[in-house]
């Protein structure tokens, strides 16, 4: 679990050089091409699913309940569709607009309800497991949070 949360943190840090270099490649594929910004979302999808399934490991360690590991495989379903409709948004914009429009705005209404979302599946789990500390205090207070909870 060490590991996991120094991996994160370590995400975390590299994340505005990330941000940058995307926003970059997206610039670059406006002007040059704009078919090569399916395989640059593509790759935002398979973060976005990468970090949705190291937040489900180390919020799985910190609890022993079976409904607040159901709860958490809920949330890393969330991030699924998260990455899907990302990707189905900039493939059917590039080749069929109309279509890439409506996905478009399914897009954005689930983009917009995604804090409530959050705040949702936060307070099922304090529900839950009221000890349970939240994935940004894990990240934040490290080894003092999660060796007191694993006790």
């Amino acid at each position: 679990m060490e590991q996991d949360v120094k991996w994160m943190r370590r995400m975390r840090r590299y994340a505005v050089p990330i941000l940058i270099l995307y926003v970059t490649a997206v610039i670059v594929a406006l002007l040059l091409d704009k078919m090569w910004l399916i395989p640059i979302m593509a790759s935002v999808s398979v973060i976005i699913v990468v970090m949705g399934f190291q937040e489900m490991r180390i919020m799985w360690r910190m609890t022993k309940h079976p409904k607040a590991h159901r709860m958490l495989i809920f949330q890393y379903v969330f991030e699924w569709v998260d990455a899907i409709l990302l990707t189905a948004l900039m493939v059917t914009l590039l080749t069929a607009e109309d279509v890439g429009l409506v996905i478009g705005l399914f897009f954005g209404i689930w983009g917009v309800l995604s804090p409530t979302r959050q705040k949702w599946f936060t307070k099922q789990l304090k529900q839950i497991d009221p000890e349970l500390p939240t994935y940004e205090e894990v990240l934040e207070g490290g080894e003092k949070i999660w060796n007191y909870h694993q006790k």
